[in-house]
């Protein structure tokens, strides 16, 4: 080989080179770029979230807060003897408000009727964080665990009114109204932005893994994304969230796991209403983004 042909392949395997660093470079510059935006978006669909949310929560309250002045509503709820129409009546503030389910206190926090186990009253539920602050004469709302039945573990978002009938007088019961975090609301949100969402809460159990009440997403596609979550480390990060990431059907999902609500805006201390033991983590997982 000539002399002149060795330099110009020198050259041509220099250029290759150097081309090959330049592409390796752009390529780890142009996901880096790619990653944040990615960020970017889950942070703003979590803001999205959150928002929504809170709109749904402030509307419930406001309704309830409006159902409760009504005289004759209350008069039924705390003067009559009859168990079927305090019950009918608690129905009656359910369809009202569009909620879930609700629930009555008398003045001491004792159960009057709950819409969604009805055959329940009598029992003392003061000591739980929505119902003192109701009984306090101030609205709440928080995360609200019903895992009764462990094959069917339900999250909610519950609104607690303090029922009188004047502002400055001294609450006569407490109207909780609740919304789900179910399959429903999760399609609500990904048509308001645009993003798939998962909400998930932790059993009792903690050696069990995530269990989801709400998505758009198959739940068995999102089970090696959340199994090995815990509820600990997602509270630590709870400013910021967490990443995840998993694949479904193909496609490469990364998301953006945060809390949910808590009462009074604190964290880590969701106290149900009616069920003392109900877990305070709750979580959501957003993946919208490939």
């Amino acid at each position: 080989m000539s002399v002149t042909n060795k330099i110009f392949l020198s050259s041509a395997l220099l250029v290759v080179a150097v081309l090959g660093v330049t592409l390796g470079v752009t390529s780890f510059q142009a996901n880096r770029t790619a990653d944040a935006a990615i960020h970017r978006g889950l942070l703003s669909t979590r803001h999205a979230v959150e928002s929504f949310l809170a709109a749904r929560t402030r509307t419930v309250g406001v309704v309830s807060a409006a159902s409760g002045q009504i005289p004759q509503f209350r008069q039924r709820l705390f003067t009559s003897r009859s168990r079927a129409e305090v019950l009918d009546q608690a129905q009656e503030y359910r369809d009202l408000i569009g909620a879930a389910w609700v629930l009555v206190t008398d003045k001491d926090g004792i159960l009057l009727a709950r819409t969604d186990y009805p055959e329940e009253y009598d029992r003392d539920l003061s000591k739980g964080a929505l119902i003192a602050t109701g009984l306090s004469g101030e609205q709440a709302h928080g995360a609200f665990l019903d895992d009764r039945d462990s094959a069917n573990i339900r999250l909610y978002v519950a609104v607690a009114t303090p029922l009188r009938d004047r502002p400055e007088a001294a609450p006569q019961g407490v109207l909780v109204a609740a919304f789900g975090l179910d399959d429903s609301l999760a399609t609500a949100i990904r048509e308001a932005t645009n993003s798939d969402v998962v909400f998930f809460a932790f059993p009792a159990d903690s050696a069990q893994p995530p269990v989801v009440t709400g998505s758009t997403l198959a739940r068995e596609d999102l089970a090696p994304a959340l199994a090995p979550l815990r509820a600990g480390a997602l509270s630590a990060g709870a400013d910021s969230g967490m990443a995840m990431a998993t694949a479904v059907r193909g496609e490469h999902l990364v998301g953006l796991a945060a809390p949910v609500l808590w009462p009074s805006g604190a964290s880590g201390h969701a106290v149900a209403p009616a069920e003392p033991s109900c877990r305070p983590w709750r979580r959501r997982f957003r993946s919208p983004v490939r």
